[in-house]
């Protein structure tokens, strides 16, 4: 009976651990086209069944152990621990869309902080169990409360509380520091490589530390055992406080990188300000110089007037000078015309605009645009979105040494989406991350530049969509996708 009563109890405790697993996976794509519920299920049915196989197998414990099939020494458990693991992170891997590095984190992280707090716990826990069988040794031999049967029996319940009450604060503590985790990691945050590495490194430090006092925890001489803690009493504040100390940093880590990314995040939102600002600047200087043209117009009409008067009163008339006179007006009015027309003031002039650069530069431009009127979008974000494109695009044909240089821009709507699509010639030259393949900069000045794709990627995501980049052999292509937002 109180076989089975430990058995059901590793089983339920194996249970809530592959629930904490799971919980600090949740925010995780599954890879496979089927709810996400399922992939975190079938996780949790994989950390059952392999702790499960791993501690009740004949077969396994015949390998660890030998014939006996009894732990002799600690040594002996960091095998199954280590198993555990690597088949978790192959799982998780296998079954969400994550970088594997981001996968391996979270489980490494995971069997870190269970493994300190294990042993952050333990003294204390060894100690209690002390002073119980102490007091009831007490009241049996001293005070002779009870008889024989009652003492066993007494024992065999204070090693029962014992188990249950260790391994309840393990999983409560284990709980409360994966929400401490997910205050400031998200599992749907992009982190760089280099991030990961940096968080990973203290849960790495952790784990080998823990599998360190596991070698030399205990050993089985002759039927008696020799206690790391009983060999050397100082063993039980240093563990404990070298354990949390690991904890602290694993957390510690965390926090900094959440900090750093909300102040890369704030630059990035403090450069889309000042984008809007620059763009406003600009919308409002090519509004002034088209008044200006305008009140040009105005001021000359009454000599344009004259001048046709005094041309059609000549007595020998020449229609040839006369028709080059108005030939040179129309080109005059048509310099004040906006050549694209896309039902929005303020990308009207960035079209203007880059109408004008792209033919100093010899670039042939097309676009084919059109404002979401309809669609609750606000103009300045998508003035930022096309400023940043065709700006990069412009940037790229400048660059081309040889070729046909362009630029096309193309916009399309399919029910509650918004597409805009830049294609744009360049040198066939792209440098891209190490850590996570993102575009980088080629200019000289990479800390001030290199914000335009992100600058777009921010706006996007403020729509609920997405960028997308594609290469084929000279032509680079631009794909940003929005979604209508319903407020």
């Amino acid at each position: 009976m109180r076989d089975i009563v430990y058995n059901v109890f590793d089983i339920i405790s194996y249970f809530v651990q592959g629930m904490l697993l799971v919980n600090l996976l949740k925010e995780t794509q599954p890879r496979f086209p089927f709810k996400k519920y399922h992939s975190a299920a079938i996780l949790l049915g994989q950390y059952v069944a392999v702790q499960i196989f791993l501690h009740y197998s004949v077969f396994i414990k015949s390998l660890l152990y030998g014939k006996s099939m009894v732990m002799n020494n600690s040594r002996q458990s960091i095998l199954p621990v280590l198993i555990s693991m690597l088949v978790t992170c192959v799982a998780g891997i296998f079954l969400f869309n994550e970088s594997r590095l981001k996968i391996i984190y979270y489980v490494v992280t995971f069997y870190s902080v269970m493994e300190l707090l294990k042993f952050a716990i333990y003294p204390l826990f060894l100690w209690l169990l002390t002073k119980l069988v102490d007091l009831n040794q007490y009241l049996f031999l001293d005070r002779q409360m009870y008889g024989e049967t009652m003492f066993f029996e007494v024992n065999s319940g204070i090693e029962m509380f014992w188990n249950l009450s260790y391994v309840l604060v393990l999983l409560v503590f284990t709980y409360r520091i994966i929400v401490w985790m997910k205050k400031y990691l998200e599992m749907k945050e992009n982190y760089e490589n280099s991030q990961l590495i940096f968080v990973l490194f203290p849960s790495v430090t952790g784990l080998l530390l823990c599998l360190m006092i596991r070698s030399m925890m205990f050993s089985m001489e002759d039927n008696d055992i020799h206690s790391l803690f009983d060999s050397r009493p100082e063993m039980n504040l240093m563990v404990p406080c070298t354990s949390l100390l690991c904890i602290v940093m694993i957390i510690f880590t965390a926090k900094m990188l959440h900090k750093l990314i909300v102040e890369s995040n704030q630059k990035i939102e403090i450069s889309i300000y000042q984008e809007r600002i620059r763009e406003m600047e600009q919308h409002i200087g090519d509004i002034e110089n088209l008044y200006a043209g305008i009140r040009g117009m105005k001021h000359d009409m009454k000599n344009y007037i004259a001048d046709m008067e005094a041309l059609m009163q000549e007595e020998t008339g020449n229609p040839t000078a006369f028709r080059q006179y108005l030939d040179s007006l129309q080109a005059s009015v048509e310099q004040l015309d906006m050549k694209y027309n896309t039902g929005n003031p303020v990308t009207d002039v960035i079209m203007q605009r880059y109408v004008q650069l792209a033919k100093n530069y010899d670039i042939a431009f097309q676009a084919d645009f059109l404002f979401p009127s309809s669609m609750n979008m606000d103009a300045f974000d998508l003035s930022i979105i096309i400023n940043n494109a065709l700006n990069n695009a412009l940037e790229a044909c400048r660059r081309q040494k040889e070729g046909r240089k362009f630029i096309e821009l193309s916009a399309y709507r399919r029910q509650n989406m918004f597409f805009i699509i830049v294609k744009n010639s360049f040198d066939g030259k792209l440098v891209r991350s190490r850590s996570d393949g993102r575009l980088l900069t080629t200019k000289p000045d990479s800390k001030n530049h290199g914000l335009g794709l992100r600058n777009i990627e921010v706006c996007a995501e403020k729509y609920y969509g997405k960028t997308e980049v594609t290469v084929r052999e000279d032509e680079f292509e631009l794909a940003v996708m929005l979604q209508e937002r319903i407020e």
